[in-house]
């Protein structure tokens, strides 16, 4: 077998822990340009309860911040927060109800879960878990032509609980069932099935504390042929569980372990006869970096004013209206004037926003309560409040509104909205009026953030003969909530 020295340097590949991980130098190495890639370098945690801080019926669960052996006897090396996340899925305890999703970080030692924690689950030094479970992606050049052979992946396992389902500190836990998938290149590597060994298993007991992956191809090989080979599934499954912090460990710094590549040529016995190709290789564990930041609640409210001469909702502006005032002017008999606003919300609350209208009371002479313009019932009289109607009948006189929705997610009405009393012509509905005590009403909202959503508020003015002279006025009051 040809020795030739290979030095590749370890480097890590870092975004919210994730790493890539090619061979450090060894001596006798054949397979070339050879690498694991892990779907995450994440570490698995291992760490156990305090009790003085987690207590049955509460959501909060605090660390010890000392190594030591949790309830169960196994030894425990994470000791504080720094590498889980909200969303994360814990094992806490012993219950059969020991699974708890994070749904917060408080400081150094202080999480909390949803649900809330149950008896069993709390008492001091019991153990918590989360299992990060990354697919394996091992690539590789060959250096000889095996045919009909099999290559042999082997990762290093913990000597005591090597295949129990949780997180061991000296090596991956096999996880009771791990698949293994093998490329196929051509007719020269046809692979089967592979096939997946816990350490000390039959097929893996040399060296020791290894689990062992084999994937067996039919073909006549090849020199210098990439080869990929698959350990796990990217959604954890049937994957190895990546080890959890080691004693001592040092948060920031990776903690590393050898990985083997083996070729062997058909029906050797990998546990006594020599690989005719192999290369060794460390890869590296370390904590997910946490990214925090805090964005304050916002909402921003703008009304526009609207020039004379546009459509809106379907009818041309009589007069120019600012953000505060709708002047309509002096009315002619019998004739309605139109006026619009723009109404623009956005907001970054969760749930959204309503804007809400109302009038403080119905257009009053110098601003009074007697006489006024009444709110306008419609073609029908059947227009209120919440209720839309027709209102296309010059004689029909009063004050009311309508809507034109321009991109908010929802209105209650728009001006073409053909139903009940509407045919869809000008449907409009009167102002809410505080002063008779009736309800402020919606007319736009969402659910969801909001980027600049927007409404037109197209108001319409009409009088009658029996209306007494003068100045009439009344005050419309829009409010805009976010929704966090």
């Amino acid at each position: 077998m040809t020795k030739i020295n290979l030095a590749i340097a370890l480097s890590l590949l870092t975004f919210f822990g994730v790493f890539l991980h090619p061979f450090s130098t060894v001596q006798a190495i054949n397979l070339t340009s050879a690498k694991d890639t892990l779907q995450s370098s994440r570490l698995s945690v291992h760490a156990r309860v305090d009790s003085t801080g987690t207590t049955t019926d509460s959501s909060n669960v605090k660390i010890l911040t000392t190594e030591g052996a949790d309830s169960a006897g196994d030894t425990a090396n994470t000791l504080s927060t720094a590498n889980l996340r909200p969303g994360d899925t814990l094992k806490i305890g012993s219950s059969a109800d020991g699974y708890y999703t994070i749904i917060g970080i408080f400081d150094a030692t202080n999480f909390t879960v949803s649900p809330v924690l149950v008896a069993g689950d709390t008492d001091n030094t019991d153990p918590i878990y989360f299992e990060s479970r990354p697919q394996h992606v091992i690539t590789f050049s060959t250096a000889t032509a095996v045919p009909n052979g099999f290559f042999q992946i082997l990762l290093p396992a913990d000597t005591a609980t090597p295949n129990d389902g949780d997180a061991d500190d000296q090596g991956y836990d096999f996880n009771t069932t791990v698949t293994v998938t093998g490329t196929d290149v051509g007719s020269t590597y046809d692979f089967v099935t592979g096939v997946a060994t816990a350490s000390g298993g039959v097929g893996c007991t040399a060296p020791a504390n290894y689990h062992c992956f084999e994937a067996h191809y039919s073909g006549l090989g090849g020199i210098g042929q990439a080869i990929t080979i698959t350990i796990g599934n990217t959604n954890g499954a049937t994957t190895p569980i990546a080890p959890a912090t080691t004693p001592s460990h040092t948060e920031g710094t990776a903690d590393t372990y050898s990985v083997l590549i083996k070729n062997f040529a058909a029906l050797a016995n990998p546990n006594t006869d020599t690989p005719i190709d192999f290369s060794t290789g460390k890869v590296a564990h370390i904590e997910a970096v946490r990214v925090t930041a805090t964005v304050d609640p916002t909402i921003s409210f703008s009304i526009a004013g609207v020039a004379a001469a546009q459509t809106r909702c379907g009818v041309s502006t009589s007069v120019t209206t600012t953000a505060v005032a709708v002047p309509f002017g002096t009315m002619a008999l019998n004739t309605f004037k139109n006026a619009a606003h723009l109404l623009t919300v956005s907001t970054n609350g969760t749930a959204g926003y309503v804007v809400t209208t109302s009038e403080n009371d119905q257009l009053g002479k110098d601003g009074g309560t007697t006489p006024f313009i009444i709110d306008s019932l419609g073609n029908g009289g059947a227009m209120t409040e919440s209720a839309s109607a027709e209102w296309t009948t010059t004689t029909i006189n009063g004050f009311g509104f309508s809507l034109e929705n321009v991109d908010a997610a929802t209105v209650p009405f728009q001006y073409t909205t053909a139903t009940g009393n509407c045919t869809g012509t000008f449907c409009a509905r009167q102002f809410a009026d505080l002063q008779a005590t009736e309800t402020v009403q919606t007319i736009m909202s969402s659910t969801t953030v909001a980027d600049a959503e927007a409404t037109n508020v197209c108001y319409r003015l009409g009088v009658g003969a029996t209306q007494a002279a003068g100045d009439y006025e009344n005050q419309i009051i829009y409010t805009a909530t976010g929704r966090f």
